[in-house]
């Protein structure tokens, strides 16, 4: 298990007209890692960090936004591949209309807001990110309710 990848990601969503939108970063062309992806915004545990630790820096790497509030989603398990099996540490947080006005992308060419039917239609979106976005959906529809 110390050979598979374990990271820390952050899942900015907002709600228009009662529908949920997330904001995902579209990857460059010649990432080693899902070139030309939709993905989440977060990165790899450094050695010493917690998840929480890592997430924070990531974050402030990666949009030039220091996340706060942010809620513990899950810790998702993808290792059927011995080889690029993965380990998430996920998180969501609430973000304001203006969101991609205080941001700052630094990594990934840019970012951009899914609504729910978007996500499911989307091929450049992996089948591990769409479960981790429907478990999000259904936790939020709940505390809709």
């Amino acid at each position: 298990m110390n050979n598979q990848r374990e990271v820390s990601v952050l899942i900015p969503y907002k709600i228009n007209n009662d529908e949920i939108f997330v904001y995902l970063q579209k990857r460059e062309k010649d990432r080693k890692v899902l070139p030309d992806h939709f993905a989440f915004f977060g990165g790899r545990i450094e050695e010493g960090e917690t998840p929480e630790q890592t997430l924070e820096r990531e974050i402030q790497e990666e949009m030039c936004f220091t996340p706060k509030d942010y809620i513990f989603l899950e810790k998702y398990y993808f290792l059927e591949n011995p080889v690029s099996g993965w380990i998430a540490h996920v998180y969501y947080l609430k973000v304001d209309d203006n969101f991609e006005k205080v941001i700052k992308i630094m990594e990934g060419e840019y970012g951009k807001f899914f609504s729910e039917n978007e996500v499911v239609n989307e091929p450049m979106i992996i089948s591990e990110d769409k479960k981790i976005l429907n478990n999000l959906y259904k936790v939020l529809q709940n505390e809709k309710n």
